[in-house]
């Protein structure tokens, strides 16, 4: 067996081979990356703002008009309405916008409204073919909204009881033209456990949210399930007419009020918000992988990277620092070498266990989705190659009941 040699500070040799060395050398960078991936989160959550901020804020006197685009939301659409008519401390209209819809969402939201008058809908039977679905219907429910502050927000969210009073709070209280809010997914199945974690980190890693919040060098970002507007910036660049084309319309009136000198922001809401984005396998990974591409500027090259980076953070990684630790055993005779390789497999691991579960702990994800860590980062990144591939063979994109075709960058 060839073996390859490193002198110590003793000068005595260390006799491993080369896989030895390569093991470790892959233990090694993943200490270097949970180390600083652990920094860089403890830096960036200070300049995060968390929905609690709010609390020793005053009420805001205007009206709030929400809008709701639902397309065949039977499953989520009575929590939806229960959630809004729990609101306190503000004034508000809720309008849904029930888009083409097929099942028996307009029986159960009228059942949950229980004649409510703050409660009302519009029934949208088309779509124009210029239009993305959600922006349409989003568009139609503008156009009878009535309020100085206008939100949009999916059927799928479920609202703490003071949710909007405080993100009407914040957005008054720091001037933005637009403010979001990120809640926490619900956690119930297990794919939900697995994954969401993952497909989170990918998210985040793209668009950190500390940087979304700086007034300089922002990076634009906001999330479509929840986007409170001031009335007055939101006709100003055009409302959704500007974004009719974009799949992920939340990027794009970040970017575009970013250009237009406005401020944005984003607010950690996981405490009052929660998600229930996907109910099957197969509508997250669809889901999923079209918010990629939409991240990834519809770009192949950057979906393969973020593939790359994922595949070996999550999975590589991991596996070094095991291997290192296993093949540690074979080196009793020589303890410098047990404990270079022991060590490095050792922290690498525990690096990435404290990292990972401080992380599930923001994204209020139970923590033993921590096991499933190197399989969800392997099933992501086939997601995100998934991307690359679509955008390449120009296959279809279905969402919101329309199918459509992207055009790579």
């Amino acid at each position: 067996m060839e073996y390859s040699s490193f002198a110590t500070s003793s000068g005595r040799l260390l006799l491993m081979t080369p896989l030895s060395w390569t093991i470790f050398g892959f233990a090694v960078a993943g200490v270097l990356y949970w180390f600083m991936l652990f920094v860089r989160i403890a830096r960036a959550l200070p300049s995060i703002p968390r929905v609690e901020d709010a609390d020793a804020l005053p009420d805001v006197a205007e009206k709030l008009s929400i809008v709701i685009p639902a397309h065949n939301e039977s499953r989520v659409i009575a929590d939806s309405v229960r959630g809004l008519r729990a609101q306190v401390g503000v004034e508000f209209e809720a309008i849904y916008v029930l888009d083409r819809c097929t099942d028996n969402t307009r029986e159960l939201l009228i059942a949950a409204a229980e004649g409510d008058p703050r409660i009302r809908y519009i029934e949208n039977p088309h779509c124009p073919d210029d239009w993305a679905g959600k922006c349409n219907a989003a568009r139609m429910g503008a156009e009878h909204a009535t309020g100085a502050w206008i939100l949009f927000t999916d059927a799928d969210c479920r609202f703490g009881e003071t949710l909007v009073r405080s993100m009407l709070r914040i957005a008054q209280s720091k001037d933005t033209a637009l403010l979001s809010a990120l809640g926490r997914l619900t956690f119930g199945r297990s794919f939900e456990r697995q994954l969401q974690p993952v497909t989170t980190m990918v998210l985040m890693r793209i668009f950190p949210l500390d940087k979304a919040n700086r007034e300089d060098r922002c990076w634009p970002f906001a999330n479509g399930q929840f986007l409170m507007f001031k009335r007055d910036a939101y006709d100003r660049i055009g409302g959704h007419a500007a974004v009719k084309d974009d799949l992920l319309e939340d990027l794009a009136f970040a970017k575009r009020l970013h250009e237009a000198g406005q401020r944005i922001g984003v607010v950690d809401a996981g405490t009052r918000m929660e998600v229930s984005m996907y109910d099957n396998p197969r509508a997250m990974r669809q889901g999923w992988t079209r918010i990629f591409i939409e991240s990834c500027g519809r770009r192949p090259r950057t979906l393969r990277m973020k593939a790359l980076e994922f595949f070996t953070t999550g999975v590589v990684l991991p596996i070094a620092a095991c291997a290192a630790m296993l093949t540690s055993g074979s080196y009793e005779d020589d303890i410098a070498a047990f404990l270079l390789l022991f060590t490095s497999g050792a922290l690498s691991l525990g690096w990435m266990i404290i990292t990972l579960t401080w992380m599930h702990g923001l994204f209020h994800a139970p923590y033993r989705g921590i096991c499933f860590h190197p399989y969800a980062s392997w099933i992501v990144a086939r997601w995100l190659l998934d991307g690359a591939r679509i955008l390449e063979k120009r296959e279809p994109v279905r969402w919101g009941g329309r199918e459509y075709v992207l055009k790579p960058r």
